[in-house]
């Protein structure tokens, strides 16, 4: 193996490429319920709490952001910079595995890794790799994340890495650095499992083509490695086992499809074909009838790329063992869980992506002439569609009509994207974006009266469901009176036995719906709507509006509705 040298200056341009693209807009965008609660675990009082917080999730994130909010705050753009910086490390990590897969130099001793007949191919095709994840918005959009992702990914290939590098120079140090990196993935995300495992399987497979040609490869070691990062989990599972919490997966879905759609996405990116609220209700026959054009287009560009690299992986057997293992393994893993645990989805199978690419970028530059032009010209369009559909996307939302008045201040219909803004022409109405929270707060705060004088009650804000609370208090930070409506769906008297004296003290009630678990999802609305009203008018209210739920719609969409006894703000 050569001796360390300064990486290239083509990679020092990508890495401060994706340094660009990963800072730009870092805090443009609200949280969303998920980032929330990364906040809310990260500034628990304790350590223990936060420590603890929940065991739908490992720990390592959380403490994380709470010792990165401790030295730089809590601003949105400073919650999601741990998850920007290691993205950026991910296209330096993407680089020296392409390094050590294909650039004959430096692939490993053993495996079945044979040296190409041009070196420098290799190191191009490494280079290229690289440029691929710096470019692509999939990795950008977790890189922007306050959320584990970027970590899993991170660490997912520094897994490989330090495998390859084992394979290459067996010894202690590279097994005891997979040990600890394993320990580690695993109290990050629990479906670095698969990754783990996909390592494992690999090292049998070698083994066993090693010895049908009469050699012998010795892989006890770094499956006792494996065995070494599982105990080091297990203080972590005693605690999942013994505090168990609820999934959510949502309504069934076919596997086989969704598996596809998250493929598909892998390379489209977020911003192309956004998914939202609306859509999902809509269902995936009205999507593709208005999306077919572009969901046609990008998977004519993606696509080929990847058959054409599993077929290029034919002439790299050691190459395509190790990229196929890192595949199909945790595939089949996934499905082989799905009757017990629904969670195929574009987060949960990141690790996957690079992956993917590699295949992607193999198959455009394994071909010669016009072929090679076309595919690597296909990746290129596929990258530039989903820059520009990602970090054009607008932010902010504009008042929709019909428009509507409280107290004399007007109100919109709804809130919203511009429907003339040039965008619109990929996006067609729904835009990449998150949760739009920082708006639906603030409109709350504006319409709120945050200092009731002597004698005047306070206004009140209805958050349902309850785990709302986590991203809403983000915002809010305990200004306002706040009551949690339940996931489950109480009936007027349930309702009102609960909630009837805050309702009746209050002078304007805020009713805020996301991600609503009630099958009417104006259940809630309509039932402080009826106690307020019945709690108002035999205090002598002069005035009662009442303003159904206005939709923030952006993502998933918030919902905000208004009741209000009093003559003026």
């Amino acid at each position: 193996m050569p001796r360390p040298a300064l990486p290239p200056r083509g990679l020092l341009n990508l890495l401060a490429v994706a340094a660009l693209l990963r800072g730009v807009g870092l805090g443009a965008h609200p949280l969303w319920l998920d980032e929330g609660a990364t906040w809310a675990w990260a500034t628990r009082p304790t350590w223990g709490g936060t420590i603890l917080a929940e065991s739908n999730h490992p720990p390592v994130w959380w403490i994380v952001t709470r010792l990165w909010v401790a030295a730089f705050g809590d601003s949105e753009a400073a919650l999601r910079a741990p998850a920007a910086i290691l993205g950026v490390v991910s296209v330096y990590l993407a680089w020296g595995l392409g390094r050590r897969l294909l650039d004959g130099a430096w692939r490993p001793a053993r495996g079945g890794f044979h040296a190409a007949e041009d070196p420098g191919d290799g190191a191009r095709a490494a280079l290229w790799f690289a440029g691929a994840v710096a470019l692509s918005t999939y990795f950008t959009e977790y890189a922007q994340e306050a959320r584990m992702y970027s970590a899993l990914i991170a660490e997912a290939l520094g897994l490989s890495l330090v495998y390859l590098r084992w394979l290459d120079r067996p010894g202690r140090g590279p097994l005891v650095a997979y040990a600890l990196l394993g320990a580690l993935a695993l109290y990050t995300h629990y479906f670095a499992l698969w990754v783990i495992l996909a390592h494992g399987l690999h090292a049998l497979w070698i083994a066993r083509v090693a010895r049908a040609g009469g050699a012998r490869l010795a892989v006890r070691p770094f499956l006792a490695a494996i065995v070494a990062a599982g105990l080091l989990f297990v203080p972590w599972f005693l605690y999942v086992v013994t505090h168990p919490q609820r999934v959510a997966t949502g309504e069934p879905y076919e596997p086989f499809s969704r598996l596809l759609y998250v493929l598909w996405r892998i390379g489209a990116g977020p911003g192309l074909v956004v998914i939202d609220r609306a859509r999902l209700d809509e269902g995936p026959e009205a999507v593709f009838g208005e999306e077919w054009p572009v969901v046609g287009l990008t998977a004519l560009l993606w696509f080929p790329s990847l058959v054409a690299g599993v077929l290029t992986l034919r002439s790299r057997p050691g190459a395509g063992r190790f990229v196929l293992a890192g595949l199909l393994a945790p595939i089949a893993f996934v499905l082989l869980i799905f009757p017990w645990v629904q969670l195929i989805h574009e987060r949960y199978l990141v690790f996957l992506a690079p992956w993917l690419w590699l295949l992607a970028v193999l198959g455009a530059l394994g071909q010669r002439g016009a072929r090679r032009a076309v595919l690597a010209g296909s990746l290129g369009l596929l990258l530039a569609l989903g820059l520009v559909a990602y970090h054009a996307a607008p932010v902010g939302l504009t008042p929709l009509g019909p428009e509507r008045s409280l107290a004399g201040r007007p109100l919109p219909g709804r809130m919203g994207s511009d429907p003339g803004e040039w965008l619109a022409v990929l996006h067609h109405g729904h835009v990449y974006g998150k949760e739009p929270w920082r708006a639906a707060h603030a409109f709350v705060a504006q319409h709120a009266q945050a200092a009731p004088g002597a004698g005047e009650p306070a206004d009140l804000v209805l958050l349902h469901p309850w785990y709302l609370r986590t991203v809403w208090g983000y915002y809010d930070r305990g200004r306002l009176p706040l009551v949690e409506l339940p996931e489950e769906t109480l009936d007027r008297e349930a309702f009102e036995a609960r909630y009837g004296a805050a309702i009746a003290a209050a002078g304007r009630v805020f009713v805020v719906l996301a991600h609503e678990e009630t099958k009417d999802r104006d259940h809630y609305f309509r039932l402080a709507q009826a106690t307020a009203f019945a709690a108002w008018i035999p205090q002598g209210a002069r005035r009662l509006d009442s303003v159904p739920p206005i939709l923030f719609d952006r993502s998933w969409g918030v919902r905000v509705g208004i009741l209000n006894r009093r003559e003026s703000p």
